[in-house]
């Protein structure tokens, strides 16, 4: 969804689109007014989405440690929210799950200096943010599924303090679509080394 279609989809939720089949122009009433707040309000509304019901999954090689006595001390990228699956190591060509790690401030990583190596980090990342007004035809950085939940926060809080009849069935859908999108448990399989095979 582009930011115009997410613009056109809220004005129509709130009834602000059209009359009499003919676009609302900006000069009509307070439709500038409401257009100018929408960019904001998809900020939050993105941030809010992506980072509890659908979170965006990235992987990054972490590079450059700084050694600080026994560690070595890898920063997290910019936009690493969370730690999605933890490091991963590259081990004879394969990347295998490392567990030996400790999180500082949630923005940088420590392992033994004596496991050095080549990692990659897998984590949930912040979206892409629109900054100022975005063009109509700027994508958002948000999944498919999500984007029409934004829309509805978008609505909803728009006409707040005006309808609180049309508040609380936008936000009420709003919170209903937010919650079909909640991410079940998830597995991960891998191969665990067998103890007892290592002592004939």
């Amino acid at each position: 969804m582009t930011y115009g279609e997410l613009k056109d989809f809220v004005l129509q939720l709130i009834n602000q689109y059209s009359v009499a089949g003919s676009r609302i122009p900006l000069t009509y009433n307070d439709q500038a007014d409401l257009v100018a707040r929408i960019p904001a309000l998809l900020r939050d509304g993105l941030l809010y989405v992506v980072t509890t019901a659908r979170r965006l999954r990235a992987v990054a090689d972490l590079t450059d440690p700084q050694a600080q006595g026994g560690l070595l001390i890898y920063d997290l990228p910019e936009d690493c929210y969370q730690l999605a699956g933890g490091l991963l190591r590259l081990e004879d060509g394969q990347l295998r799950r490392f567990q030996n790690y400790r999180l500082l401030g949630g923005r940088q990583v420590a392992i033994p200096r004596t496991a050095q190596g080549q990692y990659r980090v897998e984590y949930f990342r912040y979206p892409q943010l629109p900054q100022a007004t975005p063009m109509d035809d700027d994508r958002l950085d948000c999944p498919p599924e999500a984007q029409p939940v934004v829309a509805y926060y978008v609505a909803a809080h728009l006409v707040m303090e005006d309808n609180a009849f049309l508040y609380a069935g936008l936000y009420n859908e709003f919170e209903r679509r937010l919650a079909r999108l909640e991410e079940g448990p998830t597995a991960e399989l891998e191969s665990v080394e067998d103890a007892y095979d290592c002592c004939d």
